[in-house]
């Protein structure tokens, strides 16, 4: 196993468990049993915060369902434990020992935190959808944890969720015979939210939440989804209000991509399969071997032009598919600095070796007379240093320009807000990087885990009003707080509440302005992302350093 691969693997911090949930025959704790539409969950009580974890949402996508949509739970009169976390999603790494007793294609679980002392009638509910660039992570690791939100904000409900990863979840088979019957494969992943969504809202009133006052929230890959989710006439009936953290409607590629089609090349060639058939009869183990083999070394992500998702996510925006919904979105100030440092350890130098590359090998992508307006990003960047620009372009790129982009279409239809995080970890090389907000929205200092990039900046302010906003957004749709008031963005007011450190929460009007201008003709190609996404690059700078 690679360095790469060592570290990779050393991040993915699952709560541990040995046992999975079973049905109760005898007797059992009817204090914290729950009848839901598939059955009574019995959970457990811990510091005051009562837990259901690995509740089924949808039958397991496994046999004649595997490459399906899911499919919605049957009606179940039965006791079941709900102690121990469901398996998650195949990852890109579960081919490993150490890993793979974790996972499973049977992955299409979710786990919900109340406040056992709180008996406010209708809470608030956040529904959490994690992040890993659709290839990895999971609702059982212990960062995403909802028990310290939950007792410090004890009228929210939490809920997280598993879905479908990587080639499991989303797919085109449109080129292989058979492919006919596997119209969604290319969104599962996100039908799979979906239908956690549509449980939640038959069911979490049982739990004392409201199913008219749900709030779902995301980051990265997770922040693509929950700003996708809006346009989907699958999803959107089950919740008002969205966070979107570091993603956007960028993270969906077209289905004819070299990324999507490169895909399904890979796993015919690799496993001689010819039609569907023969891919369904696969083993999981082959299939698995496969992905991590060939198919992982193309990028992951949903794709528009198809049955789920007709057109760019953007256009859906624009004609008004989410009007009913509001939206706060955000980014941090240095994401990609996230990705070229979290594998193998690159130093600042290598780094920039890496923007330098991804970016350089995409530029001739771009059509003649649009070269012009990424000379004019390089010229008004904020950061001139080389390596450095090509690091600030690929965020805008990426992150904070697709997600303005986004407010921009909806702010026409309803209320929204912006963030920019710039508060940085301790680690001066990684700044603010992708992923530095996590430990100040779960509070996950106390469980067992830290953030590599936060170190010693763990301001308790920070802490005390970044949750304040993130639930009383969930609460009523103004993230304002007695101490920051938080003015709505909108295409003619670009209001964005800058996050820089205690004491210094700012709305700047049109922040980075001459940047954004520059980069929004450019947003249109998706090579920049799929060449910055794919593996090979990291694993040359890594080589090359060797």
């Amino acid at each position: 196993m690679s360095d790469m691969k060592r570290e990779f693997k050393d991040l993915m911090i699952y709560e541990p468990y040995e046992y999975l949930n079973s049905e109760i025959t005898g007797d059992y704790d009817e204090s914290h049993a729950v009848k839901c539409v598939n059955g009574t969950f019995v959970g457990t009580e811990e510091n005051g915060v009562a837990s259901w974890l690995g509740i089924p949402y949808a039958k397991p996508p496994v046999g004649e369902r595997r490459f399906k949509a899911p499919e919605y739970v049957d009606a179940d009169d039965r006791v079941f434990e709900a102690k121990y976390y469901g398996k998650s999603a195949i990852v890109s790494i579960a081919y490993e020992d150490t890993i793979q007793k974790l996972t499973s294609e049977d992955c299409l679980y979710l786990n919900i935190w109340v406040n056992a002392d709180d008996k406010t009638e209708k809470k608030p509910v956040m529904v959490w959808i994690h992040g890993g660039a659709y290839v990895t992570g999971s609702g059982s690791q212990i960062s995403y944890s909802g028990a310290n939100l939950v007792q410090e904000h004890s009228d929210i409900i939490l809920v997280n969720l598993n879905y479908r990863l990587n080639m499991y979840g989303f797919m085109d088979f449109s080129s292989v015979p058979g492919g006919e019957n596997f119209k969604t494969a290319p969104c599962n992943g996100l039908l799979d939210q979906a239908m956690a969504l549509r449980w939640v809202h038959d069911n979490i009133a049982a739990f004392g939440g409201d199913p008219d006052n749900v709030t779902i929230f995301g980051q990265s890959a997770g922040g693509g989804s929950v700003s996708i989710l809006p346009v989907m006439k699958e999803a959107n009936r089950y919740f008002q209000k969205v966070i979107a953290q570091s993603g956007s409607t960028t993270l969906a590629f077209p289905v004819d991509c070299e990324a999507a089609q490169g895909k399904t090349k890979a796993l015919l060639e690799y496993t001689g399969c010819k039609t569907m058939e023969e891919i369904m009869a696969l083993t999981e183990e082959e299939l698995q071997k496969a992905y991590v083999e060939a198919v992982g070394m193309f990028t992951s992500c949903p794709y528009y032009g198809t049955e789920v998702l007709p057109e760019a996510p953007i256009e859906l925006y624009r004609k008004g598919y989410a009007k009913h919904i509001s939206i706060m979105a955000g980014s941090t100030a240095d994401e990609a600095r996230l990705f070229m440092g979290e594998g193998p350890s690159l130093s600042m130098e290598e780094q920039k070796i890496f923007a330098q590359r991804a970016v350089g090998d995409a530029v001739p992508y771009l059509k003649e007379e649009d070269k012009k307006y990424y000379e004019e990003f390089k010229r008004v960047c904020r950061l001139q240093e080389p390596g450095l620009v090509e690091t600030e372009f690929i965020d805008e790129l990426m992150f904070r320009v697709p997600m303005l982009q986004q407010l921009d279409a909806q702010s026409a239809f309803n209320k929204t807000f912006c963030y920019y995080w710039s508060y940085p970890g301790s680690n001066a090389d990684m700044g603010a990087a992708h992923s530095v907000e996590l430990m100040f929205v779960f509070d996950f200092r106390g469980i067992g885990t830290n953030s590599p990039f936060n170190g010693t900046n763990i301001s308790d302010e920070i802490f005390t009003t970044v949750q304040q906003m993130w639930t009383n957004f969930a609460r009523c749709g103004n993230p304002s707080t007695d101490n920051v008031e938080w003015k709505a963005y909108s295409a003619d007011d670009r209001n964005v509440l800058v996050i820089a450190g205690p004491g210094d929460m700012r709305i700047e009007h049109d922040l980075l302005a001459d940047q954004y201008k520059a980069v929004v003709p450019l947003l249109g190609y998706y090579q920049f992302m799929d060449k910055f996404f794919t593996p090979g690059y990291l694993l040359d700078v890594v080589a090359a350093r060797e």
